[in-house]
């Protein structure tokens, strides 16, 4: 009787130890949610894209509005077009009118210059700004040869789209650094292209 006793209370105390044995806890993670081991926020991730998006805009081009003139299709008038382009200068001028087919192709720009006639701007003196002609001085490696009609309008283009754009009051046109000569026209020193008004917009 002793004996199964003594059994019986090991049996107890058996049990009694498992039962304040401490339970390893294990972590589970709900599905489809990750752990994110370096600490990242959701602040950090959206000033890391904001990031992306500033060096984006900073590496897109930026264009400028700039017109140009053509000869309408039976050539008794121009047609004033507005382009956007990466950055105006006397030869993105010039390729826009060697694209509407004014100019010939691989024809350069082979200098521009203006004199007179400062615009007003910061610092300035209205009236000393304003005073003189705005003139400008356009050098080509070529022009084309035409019938008087076409040759009148080619003119006409090349001095409204320059005129326009640099805000010029007429343009001295040159070629290859001698003065404007044709079969139809002959000019001297003392002549200058002039400003065109007549011309339409171009119909959208």
């Amino acid at each position: 009787m002793k004996k199964f006793i003594m059994c019986l209370a090991g049996v107890m105390m058996a049990f009694s130890l498992a039962a304040c044995t401490p339970t390893e806890v294990t972590e589970t993670t709900p599905s489809g949610v990750q752990r994110n081991p370096e600490g990242i926020t959701p602040e950090m991730v959206a000033e890391s894209n904001a990031a992306i998006q500033r060096e984006a805009d900073e590496a897109a081009p930026i264009f400028e509005m700039a017109f140009i003139y053509v000869s309408n299709s039976d050539a008794t008038g121009l047609v004033r077009k507005r382009v956007d382009l990466e950055g105006v200068t006397e030869q993105t001028l010039v390729d826009c009118l060697i694209e509407e087919g004014v100019l010939d192709e691989e024809t350069v720009v082979n200098s521009f210059e203006i004199e007179g006639g400062e615009k007003v701007g910061p610092g300035m003196d209205v009236d000393a700004a304003e005073s003189g002609e705005r003139i400008g001085t356009l050098d080509l490696s070529k022009v084309p040869e035409s019938g008087t009609a076409g040759e009148t309008m080619m003119l006409n283009s090349i001095a409204n789209t320059f005129i326009e754009n640099y805000e010029l009051d007429k343009l001295k046109l040159l070629v290859n650094g001698e003065n404007y000569e044709s079969g139809h026209i002959i000019q001297g020193d003392e002549d200058y292209l002039e400003f065109s008004s007549d011309y339409k917009e171009e119909s959208k």
